[in-house]
């Protein structure tokens, strides 16, 4: 037996309550000793009397009656959460992401989401993904060709994954849909909509459910955006992906996050080279060759799509010339 995703949920809503000291290493270490013994874990009672037996002050001093307010608080939010049309998976249940189990982050520390909230068909998150990433403020040429690559990996099956913001995130979804394909929005705040960021893009959200795709986040309902949960969100669109492609970035910024766990992470990092240098030069253009210095692979036209899709379903890498 493993912790449900419902046991987890209690055990992260501790803190809620004023119980300290039990974040996510904790949960996986008391999720993974379930396993270990082989033990089942139907009720609260049962979770209380395996926490007792662990040497972690922190686990084994949490008593039966603090989980039960936990508990009670965490169901409030499923319910609420399941009348608004969001789920919740757990790091142990089957259809969890086998991808997401193994998320890094930028320095290739394992960091992954012990829960997902998600509104829309969870499903196409077995699909091969490549994360469609990139600065707010995308040239011309980098709206055209974001759109354009998003719908030729769409159209070849590949869901496209990235994460609502203005800009380069938008041309990804965009470009999926434009060709009736599969897209992923991963999002730093709750799933309800007046906590949706950025407030822009909750048209685009609901069209994205209604499209087939999905939304997901670690945060539960009427959670805001931060700063913290913006850098945190980026490692779980390259840990979904299996390559990320970088449309436009500067030389700092979110972009650079999911593109570094990318490439600790040993999967393939693209990025768009244009044909007018002029676009290459601009400031918010100039991380693309930052990131080609360090590994990644410029994309350049369309010749060699089938070839490179291949080659990240194989995770190989392979150089192509692209908008030749």
């Amino acid at each position: 037996m493993a912790l449900t995703k419902v046991h987890i949920f209690t055990l992260t809503c501790l803190k809620e309550i004023g119980i300290k000291g039990v974040g996510p290493k904790k949960v996986l270490l008391i999720g993974n000793t379930i396993k270990e013994r082989n033990l089942s874990i139907d009720t609260l009672e049962d979770l209380a009397s395996l926490m007792k037996t662990m040497k972690e002050k922190a686990i084994n001093s949490v008593k039966l009656e603090d989980l039960q307010k936990a508990y009670n608080y965490a169901m409030n939010i499923v319910e609420v959460s399941k009348a608004k049309g969001i789920g919740l998976k757990g790091y142990y249940d089957e259809d969890f992401p086998e991808s997401l189990r193994k998320t890094v982050d930028e320095e290739g520390k394992e960091n992954p989401p012990l829960l997902l909230w998600y509104r829309g068909d969870f499903s196409i998150t077995k699909l091969p993904g490549i994360a469609v990433i990139g600065t707010r403020e995308p040239t011309d040429e980098g709206v055209f060709g974001g759109k354009y690559l998003a719908g030729e990996f769409a159209k070849r099956g590949f869901n496209i994954v990235s994460g609502l913001a203005i800009g380069c995130d938008t041309c990804g979804h965009q470009g999926a849909m434009n060709v009736n394909g599969k897209t992923t929005a991963i999002l730093a705040n709750g799933l309800d909509n007046k906590s949706i960021y950025p407030p822009e893009n909750r048209d685009l959200a609901e069209n994205i459910v209604k499209n087939g795709g999905v939304l997901l986040s670690e945060y539960p309902i009427n959670t805001s955006v931060s700063r913290y949960s913006l850098v945190a969100r980026d490692r779980l669109q390259s840990g979904l992906a299996q390559a990320t492609l970088v449309i436009q970035t500067g030389k700092v910024g979110g972009t650079m996050h999911a593109a570094k766990a990318t490439m600790v992470a040993n999967k393939p990092l693209y990025v768009m080279l244009f044909k007018n240098e002029e676009t290459n030069k601009q400031e918010k253009c100039l991380g693309n060759e930052v990131l080609h210095e360090q590994g990644a692979i410029y994309i350049k036209g369309s010749d060699n799509i089938d070839e490179i899709c291949n080659n990240i379903k194989n995770r190989e890498v392979i150089k192509t010339d692209l908008f030749d």
